[in-house]
């Protein structure tokens, strides 16, 4: 009799799901991988020491800044070329008076360039401070001062008005070839041009754009043969005005 030997069947899934399981395992080891590498990677990127930052330049037309000032301001540059902090610096260089706008960028592989546009003066504000062209305030050294700058003088906050103001009169002024040398408005905003021959109107505290019109035309015809000998003309009468003669 002839012995039967029996077969053991393996399955057709079993075979199936040990393939997935070593195929999810070596999906698994290959993330981890690549995890690893990419963490490696960042942590080289963020290493000050992973190419630094060698060198800092300046451009821009300089008038009453200098590169010098600029890389001064700028600081120490503690880091490398992918981690070192640009809006930190930008803000550090913003913070220089003279300074309007600030960019700073990185270019390859270890440089940064930073970029300024100096204030534009449009006027002097009390002595002490400076009008740009956006009639904001700004204060930088007294012996930084521009010269020749109209001078605006008010209560606090009404620099932008008064700005205003001179850029409505001066050219009204334009047949006069008079030049405002300072603008003055006290705390009841009465106001006081004074020109660079030392003649001073008075405007009272309304009606300055018609009062300067009316103050234009008495110069055509009568004031301008005269002028020299006149210290002050008061324009707040409502029919006339007044003349006060140099002694």
């Amino acid at each position: 009799m002839v012995a039967r030997v029996a077969k053991q069947a393996v399955m057709p899934g079993s075979q199936h799901d040990l393939r997935r399981v070593f195929a999810g395992v070596s999906k698994l080891l290959f993330a981890i991988s690549v995890a690893g590498v990419l963490g490696l990677g960042l942590m080289k990127l963020n290493d000050p020491q992973f190419l630094p930052v060698e060198k800092v330049r300046a451009q821009g037309a300089f008038i009453n800044l200098t590169e010098a000032m600029l890389l001064t301001r700028a600081g120490d540059i503690n880091g490398g070329y992918f981690n070192v902090d640009v809006r930190a610096v930008q803000k550090n260089i913003e913070s220089l008076a003279w300074v309007d706008h600030a960019y700073v960028r990185k270019m390859w592989p270890d440089t940064l360039m930073i970029g300024v546009t100096e204030q534009n003066v449009a006027a002097l504000w009390q002595g002490k401070g400076l009008i740009n062209q956006r009639g904001e305030l700004f204060y930088p050294e007294e012996k930084t001062f521009p010269a020749s700058l109209p001078q605006l003088s008010g209560p606090p906050g009404s620099h932008q008005s008064l700005l205003e103001h001179y850029r409505a009169i001066r050219p009204m002024l334009g047949k006069t070839g008079l030049v405002i040398q300072q603008l003055d408005m006290d705390a009841r905003r009465s106001m006081i041009i004074q020109f660079n021959n030392g003649l001073k109107i008075l405007l009272g505290r309304d009606s300055y754009f018609l009062r300067v019109e009316k103050f234009v035309r008495i110069y055509e015809k009568i004031l301008r043969t005269e002028i020299n000998n006149i210290q002050q003309i008061d324009m707040r009468y409502t029919n006339g005005f007044s003349i006060m003669r140099r002694p």
